[in-house]
């Protein structure tokens, strides 16, 4: 008997669950600026709750099954490896994150939104103990949750040059 190679099998389930997503009925342009009107809203509303240090409110914004992958760290999965990553990041006396969309769109079905944009954080250098402020890039994207309200199912930021001037 022929077995299958479980990646070939994980590909073709994520094929045919990607085929499932395509066949839905577009929305309309008027309903797509609607809800990236509403992602760059709650990420305004998710940078300006990052200045209360609250660790379970930065991670309200995030879906139960998120994933996180921030510069040198490990990644988190989950909303509860969130919260105690950001507990500890809290923790530092120094830091500070402060985000922004750029860019920002939606599937054509309206059942994902994702956002690109710049951020700046400030943490205490590890070895000279002085605060250190730094740029870094970013895409989110975003799903429903059963309430409706959008939350990030995946994150990911990278470092970047430091704007020139």
């Amino acid at each position: 008997m022929r077995t299958i190679h479980p990646i070939f099998l994980a590909l073709a389930v994520g094929g045919l669950a990607v085929a499932g997503h395509a066949a839905a009925a577009p929305i309309s342009e008027a309903k797509a600026a609607s809800i990236v009107a509403e992602v760059k809203a709650v990420e305004a509303r998710w940078s300006a709750d990052a200045k209360t240090r609250d660790p379970v409110k930065f991670a309200s914004y995030y879906t139960d099954d998120a994933t996180v992958m921030n510069p040198f760290s490990a990644v988190d999965h989950g909303r509860a490896a969130i919260v105690a990553d950001m507990k500890a990041t809290f923790a530092d006396p120094n830091f500070e994150l402060s985000f922004a969309p750029d860019e920002a769109g939606v599937s054509p079905d309206g059942a994902l939104a994702w956002t690109q944009g710049h951020c700046v954080t400030s943490q205490t250098d590890p070895s000279s103990h002085a605060k250190v402020t730094s740029a870094c890039s970013y895409l989110t994207l975003y799903r429903r949750d059963a309430s409706g309200a959008w939350k990030s199912f995946q994150d990911i930021a990278t470092p970047t040059p430091a704007p020139k001037g």
